[in-house]
């Protein structure tokens, strides 16, 4: 496995107060005025081609956090022929029939160990996990009320994906005084596990992607 980021170097996302009010309220044209400020690698730090150039960016409001992912695709796999009913409740292992976007995330995660998982693919399906890293385990029946959406271009082969995270669901919001753990992540390819990326570079190996320790920082901007 490579550890390709020590503790010392924690890598920091700025987020600003969001333009929006609602995922509802976003279409894919809203997204220009999105702030997306970084770039995802493979997860052992590599760069990636620029076919699947992805990046983040991340804001907030007085309710919710948005995330904001956009990336490039050479090709897709996702359901094609979902229903509205899909998109209503969360599919279990969604990473296993589609690419997705992944957010991981809570406050003080790197030093408890313990976080929320957060998915959304290419047709705007989701799935949301509570993870117990330190007791090895994770609910997956919690409910966060997250909202999620996804936009795919494929003249443009560009595919969007907005995170609408509640603060309620993490007990903790922007103001408190705790440190904000996140990172951000790209499961995609052929298969599960093709193509990993990261933000903050947690290693390869079995569950890379759950490694706190390699999570990165929210500084939260007020202006």
């Amino acid at each position: 496995m490579t550890d390709p980021i020590s503790s010392s170097t924690k890598k920091i996302i700025q987020a600003s107060h969001a333009h929006f009010t609602s995922t509802h309220e976003i279409e894919e044209s809203d997204l220009s005025v999105v702030h997306f400020t970084e770039t995802l690698v493979y997860s052992d730090g590599t760069l990636t081609p620029s076919s699947i150039m992805t990046q983040v960016g991340v804001e907030w409001n007085e309710h919710s956090l948005f995330v904001f992912f956009r990336g490039r695709f050479d090709k897709l796999r996702y359901e094609t022929n979902h229903t509205e009913e899909m998109l209503q409740k969360k599919t279990h292992r969604l990473w296993e029939l589609s690419d997705v976007f992944e957010v991981f995330i809570g406050p003080k995660a790197t030093q408890r160990n313990m976080y929320k998982e957060f998915q959304v693919a290419p047709d705007g399906r989701w799935l949301d996990i509570d993870v117990f890293n330190a007791l090895g385990m994770s609910n997956h029946m919690w409910y966060s009320g997250f909202k999620a959406k996804s936009f795919v271009d494929e003249d443009m082969s560009i595919w969007s994906s907005i995170f609408e995270l509640p603060w309620h669901c993490f007990g903790a919001s922007y103001d408190n005084e705790s440190e904000w753990n996140v990172n951000f992540y790209r499961a995609s390819g052929n298969s599960h596990g093709e193509e990993l990326l990261a933000w903050s570079p947690p290693g390869t190996g079995p569950r890379c992607f759950h490694r706190p320790e390699h999570f990165g920082k929210i500084q939260f901007i007020f202006d």
